[in-house]
């Protein structure tokens, strides 16, 4: 186990050969670094690093070598995936990564570096922040042999979550040539690519010479080099004391790969000054750094506990106690994570981005390995959801960079769709005949759309017609709105009128004209957008809340800022007067929002009722609508989903409500969420994901932020929904070229400035609010009452059968203790527990069975038990009392395979994968009001 404690501001340069200037304005970063006390086991032990647009997993192995998994922003196959560019190894001799030897691997975010120090060998590794450039520096204090050569794998076309519409051809493979005295090894796609198939399949093939093939010829890889090592057979050798070995990049769209050899070997003999590329590097860094910062810490804590983290996960959920570094952490190497893979040509993927790597746990992946622990590894191109754009997970790892200031880095985001916008003008205008542009879920880098409902392209289904039809992206036209929302937000922040003018201005009148033309007005005269969606949520909905709320915030913010041509005001002045209002609804005597005026079938777990809330700021505690926003968010249908992951978006719209309880916990759920697959500890997991799972951080980031500072109506609310409990150090910017910086200790905001200072006079200052002893409505809550039978093993139609054995289980009308439930772990499984509160216990079961409870022994406290014998990859009910498809009782299974979930009403949690098929295990799970408590074999998980 590592444990580090930072207090120190002091960033210091180890290297013998590259002490040079150190970052003392941004050290404050160095108490997040990731520290590990030992060597890595296998490939799945990675550090990311970056410059941008090209990024390394580095990897030093126990008994083994140090790795660099290499990839580029831009390394697009024919397919629109995105593989790794190779593989680089080096080996020292003696060996300094073997057992039992001194060892520190430290992510350096100050200097965006690792560090190696090793039984007296130091390593720093890095991606130079101004060139398509890693140096592997090394340096020793006695004479050692070092051997650098390229470690490449078989490749193959990874077709999960893929919809092909052209044959899948063999995989072009890796060619490794020996020149000049380096290694050179490039991977090209040749004369294939998507770019064609997608053309004619949305019938604009004659206009193709128009639009950009992003993969044809592309050709990508790798020159090794080094002035201390020489090319013999079978690697690169050198002895010595210190070395610079350097791994070049290069991606070209060329039909001759001679071209992107010679124009790579150029690259690489470029005169290079290693110490003054140094300097700019960490120059870069230095000034990413001061941009902007959030530190937080428990102040509830006693000292020597505050800060406190470890280095290493311990099974799936992060131990450090004190919640608010916990946070800080995540939300500043989030940021650095996004530094490191987001200044290419290309945005950011959200499942894994430039850092997919060997995971753990993977036997049924293609080209899985299986190494000497028993565990199997996956290859390093495989990432879950394949080469899909999602937009709804995409946005999430650019809304927090606004507000950071990383104006440069949210740059390919918006190039990414803008640059699209002639093909899907032209898609729009050959699909439905009329003006304007629509974006969807999943647009490709060919400007086409892919696994995006039934066939890939939208139904035509006129106004009323087909009301029981639909699909996840049917009718859903909405990721449009969000990114001129984005782009509104950056031009408010930045000013940046070129951009405005240009980028802005040209992409929302053709997103807005796509809304204008394609839906009718009502009897009212008002746009009545049937059918649509309600996002993936509610499907072939009227007037859905998401898509009023987009067309309300762009053509009010438009107008107000003046964009656009006398012509595109007019247009959108008439326009808005057309907008209907966002769909509000009674419940329990108070208004809140709904979904849409109306909908046919809820399939997935978006709220879209609160997207009126975030990304499009119409309700607020800053609006003056705290109570329709608290309202919203009590009876959303989707209460934190999968468990508080992904792309779930409940922390960001608790802290627009200003509630800081439900923020402060749901970000420390979130955020003690980690991977079993991969040692990093700040990648997130997998499911519904793929780890590393970005967008989980980005929500995450979002919420952090906005629980900070909000802005509304021109108006700053300072500290609007942050807990007392929590102090802060933080600096972040605002609308109209604003920074505000502040400091809040002991629960007070000891002092703030803001730029301009003619700004002040807009802040409203917030009390910070007690949250400790805050009972939360996060989890759990009462269990509906219907006229079910509690069944045993089976669903209430006698499907979802458990396939395994359940020996026994219990309903206790109580909250049962931990120690309780250790000690119903020690009873056999053939007895009946004993207790208090007990209602049934039934013992040899089979499916189908009935466990006797009433609806009033299940409307307090409730404890559920059951020893299981799980089959394989089990999904069955343990415990059924809820009709099929819909959450009105109470449900306890193994869905979706192995796993614990618990639906109580609305509430739906899963933990995934914590039982082990073909063996006895106990199982309970401890329901209250406020909370839900799981536990396997008698441990809290």
């Amino acid at each position: 186990m590592c444990i580090t404690r930072i207090k120190s501001l002091v960033c210091c340069l180890l290297l013998g050969f590259v002490l040079y200037a150190g970052i003392a304005n941004a050290a404050w970063v160095s108490r997040y670094d990731v520290v590990w006390e030992s060597p890595s086991e296998d490939a799945s032990g990675q550090m990311p690093l970056g410059n941008g647009d090209i990024a390394a997993g580095v990897c030093a192995i126990e008994n083994g070598a140090l790795y660099l998994l290499l990839a580029k922003n831009d390394a697009f196959t024919y397919n629109g995936d995105i593989f790794k560019t190779g593989r680089v190894r080096i080996d020292l001799e003696p060996n300094p990564f073997a057992k039992g030897k001194a060892f520190k691997q430290t992510l350096d975010l100050a200097t965006g570096s690792v560090l190696i120090e090793a039984d007296d060998v130091r390593v720093r590794v890095w991606a130079d922040a101004n060139k398509p450039v890693y140096h592997v520096q090394i340096d020793s204090s006695d004479e050692i042999r070092v051997m650098g050569r390229p470690d490449l794998w078989t490749r193959f076309d990874d077709c999960d979550h893929n919809v092909h519409r052209a044959p899948i051809e063999p995989p072009t493979q890796d060619v490794i040539v020996e020149r000049n005295g380096n290694y050179v090894w490039y991977f090209a796609v040749g004369d294939r690519s998507m770019f064609d198939a997608d053309m004619e399949y949305y019938g604009v093939a004659d206009q193709k010479e128009n639009f950009n093939d992003p993969y044809r010829f592309n050709t990508f890889g790798n020159l090794l080099e080094s002035p201390d090592l020489t090319l013999e057979q079978g690697g690169m050798f050198g002895k010595g004391r210190e070395f610079d070995i350097r791994i070049h990049a290069l991606t070209k769209q060329t039909p001759e790969v001679e071209e992107w050899l010679a124009t790579i070997e150029a690259q690489a003999a470029q005169a290079m000054d290693v110490k003054a590329d140094w300097s700019a590097h960490a120059a870069w860094w230095e000034a990413f750094w001061e941009k902007s910062r959030i530190v937080a810490s428990d102040n509830t804590l006693p000292d020597d506990e505050r800060e406190v983290f470890y280095g290493e996960t311990f099974g799936k959920r992060r131990q450090e106690k004190d919640g608010g570094a916990l946070v800080a952490q995540s939300y500043n190497v989030f940021r650095y994570i996004m530094a490191c893979q987001s200044r290419g040509r290309n945005q950011t993927k959200f499942n894994g981005g430039l850092f997919t790597q060997p995971l753990r746990g993977s036997k049924d992946r293609p080209f899985a390995t299986q190494i000497e622990s028993g565990e199997w590894l996956s290859h390093p191109d495989d990432r879950l959801w394949g080469r899909r754009y999602t937009y709804q997970n995409q946005r999430l790892l650019y809304w927090p960079l606004l507000m950071s200031g990383d104006f440069e880095i949210i740059q390919p985001f918006f190039a990414y769709y803008f640059d699209l916008l002639p093909v899907r003008k032209a898609i729009t205008k050959a699909w439905f005949g009329h003006a304007g542009a629509y974006y969807r879920e999943n647009i490709e880098p060919t400007g086409a759309e892919r696994d995006c409902g039934l066939d890939g392209r939208p139904p035509k289904t006129k106004p009323g017609e087909n009301k029981g039809d639909g699909y996840y992206h049917s009718y859903y036209f909405t990721s449009g709105l969000e990114t001129a929302t984005m782009m509104l937000e950056y031009v408010k922040h930045s000013r940046d009128t070129d951009f405005r003018d240009n980028v802005l201005v040209p992409f929302a009148r053709e997103v807005l004209l796509f809304f204008d033309k394609h839906y009718e007005r009502g009897a009212d005269g008002q746009l009545r957008l049937d059918p649509a969606m309600v996002l993936e949520t509610f499907w072939v909905a009227v007037n859905p809340a998401p898509d009023v709320a987009g067309l309300t915030y762009c053509l009010d913010e438009l107008l107000l800022m003046n964009a656009g041509t006398d012509e595109d005001r007019a247009a959108w002045k008439a326009f808005r007067a057309e907008i209907p209002p966002i769909h509000l609804e009674e419940r329990q005597g108070r208004m809140r929002i709904a979904p849409a005026e109306e909908y046919a079938v809820k399939r997935n777990a978006e709220n879209g009722s609160l997207y009126p809330v975030f990304p499009f700021q119409c309700f607020s505690v800053g609006k003056g609508t705290k109570d329709i926003v608290e309202w919203t968010m009590k009876y959303r249908v989707n209460k934190n989903a999968f468990n508080y992951r992904c792309w779930t978006q409940d922390q960001i719209h608790w802290a627009y409500a200003g509630n800081a309880a439900e923020a402060k916990a749901g970000l420390e759920h979130r955020f003690r969420d980690a991977s079993p697959q991969c040692r990093f500890p700040l990648y997130g997991s997998t499911g519904p994901d793929s780890c590393p799972d970005f967008d989980h951080f980005g929500s995450g980031s979002t919420a952090l932020q906005r629980m900070l500072i909000q802005e509304a109506d021109g108006k700053i609310l300072l500290l609007p929904a942050w807990p007392e409990e929590w102090d802060a150090d933080f600096k972040l910017h605002l609308t109209q070229q604003t920074v505000i910086e502040g400091k809040v200790l002991d629960g007070e905001l000891k002092e703030w400035t803001i730029t301009p200072e003619a700004r002040k006079a807009d802040v409203a200052v917030y009390e910070p609010q007690v949250t400790v002893g805050v009972r939360l409505g996060v989890r759990g809550g009462r269990i509906p009452p219907n006229e079910h039978t509690m069944m045993i093993g089976v669903d209430q139609n006698g499907n979802s059968k458990f396939s395994g054995e359940i020996a026994r289980v219990s309903v206790f009308k109580q909250a049962l203790s931990g120690d309780d439930i250790q000690n119903m772990v020690k009873t056999k499984r053939s007895e009946k527990p004993r207790g208090h509160g007990l209602v049934q216990s039934a013992v040899k079961t089979k499916p189908g069975d009935v466990l006797s409870c009433s609806n009033k022994d299940l409307s307090g406290d409730v404890t559920l038990e059951a020893w299981i014998k799980p089959g394989a990859n089990e999904k069955g009910r343990i415990l059924d009392k809820v009709t099929a498809g819909i959450n009105d009782g109470l449900l306890f299974d193994t869905h979706p395979g192995l796993s614990v979930r618990l639906i109580v009403g609305d509430n739906v949690t899963t933990y995934k994968d914590v039982l082990t098929a073909n063996e006895w295990q106990h199982v309970a799970v401890v329901i209250t009001a406020d909370d839900l408590q799981v536990y396997v074999d008698g441990k809290l998980i």
